[in-house]
């Protein structure tokens, strides 16, 4: 299997899968947004109801349709407009994608369009049939699943669609613009990527919002499979666990030498096995006042304090 590594701002975990979003170089934002329906188109996505829903930028299965065995993998209009607003960070990464109604009045409610046709060189308009259709200009070129006329993605996915846009003149759909300020601002957003937790991968303790750096195995059918983590900028410290918070919020570490450092616990599960009195190896990482452990390993067991279980930690 292919491998590799990458690293990013996380920005979704679920039980079984996580996504980050890399940081790119900076660049203009209709560049970013033409890069990504670039790869989006790439990729051959099919049309999938629902697809794109669930992260935005992360392809999907959606809602299967009645009776359907298979599982496409794919978008939707509206999932893949916010896919491609996701890769330029004009729509939050990894967050949930409402129907196109409702990604024209999130857009709104943030300032970030105005209704009508966008004028001059350098211009973004989304075409929208409300809670029916929506497909997007992006710099005089037109992308989504549909846009009224026979071209585009022959799998009927998300895609260029380079035959003269039909549906932007029919009055059933409004134009609605990117300010100027928006699309003359530039971005520093990277690719959003999927992985899959594996046995390989042990307990993790990231959260959204946090760098992190993935090392991965692909699939043969194109799945990302996350190996290992590791995190930016960490510190490493072993000692002798003095105290452990009863809830495993936290826990105290004394180093050899009498020096004493409490550790945020964001994973309970981080804990599991661990007692007063084992030396342990802790991994973690510094934001302000606050240290979080990110990786503990017992490197050798000891004995509860003879006080009787463990003690709190401050």
């Amino acid at each position: 299997m292919a491998s590799g590594s990458a690293t990013g701002t996380v920005t979704a975990v679920s039980g079984s899968s996580f996504t980050i979003q890399t940081t790119g170089p900076r660049v203009g934002v209709v560049n970013a947004l033409t890069q990504t329906a670039t790869s989006v188109t790439q990729r051959d996505y099919p049309y999938v109801y629902g697809g794109g829903h669930a992260e935005a930028g992360i392809a999907s299965t959606g809602v299967r349709a009645h009776g359907s065995r298979r599982h496409p993998v794919g978008f939707d209009c509206s999932g893949s407009v916010a896919a491609v607003l996701a890769g330029a960070g004009l729509w939050p990464a990894g967050t949930g994608v409402p129907n196109d109604a409702g990604v024209i009045a999130s857009l709104r409610a943030r300032h970030l369009i105005a209704a009508g046709v966008g004028r001059g060189p350098v211009e973004v308009t989304l075409y929208d049939h409300a809670n029916v259709h929506i497909f997007m200009n992006i710099d005089g070129r037109f992308f989504g699943t549909s846009d009224g006329g026979g071209g585009g993605n022959p799998n009927g996915g998300a895609g260029w669609l380079d035959d003269g846009a039909p549906d932007a003149s029919r009055h059933a759909y409004r134009a609605y613009h990117f300010l100027p300020a928006v699309v003359r601002s530039s971005t520093t957003a990277g690719h959003i990527i999927g992985f899959e937790l594996t046995d390989l991968l042990g307990t993790t303790a990231f959260q959204v919002g946090d760098v992190i750096q993935v090392g991965y195995q692909e699939d043969p059918s194109g799945a990302l499979l996350a190996t290992s983590v590791a995190y930016p900028g960490s510190a490493v410290m072993s000692g002798t666990v003095s105290a452990i918070a009863p809830d495993g919020s936290s826990f105290t570490v004394q180093t050899p030498a009498g020096a004493s450092l409490t550790f945020a616990v964001t994973n309970p599960q981080l804990l599991q096995g661990v007692t007063v009195g084992d030396t342990t190896e802790v991994t973690y990482t510094s934001n302000a006042s606050v240290q979080t452990a990110r990786v503990v390993t017992v490197t050798a067991t000891g004995s509860v304090a003879a006080t009787g279980g463990p003690d709190t930690a401050s």
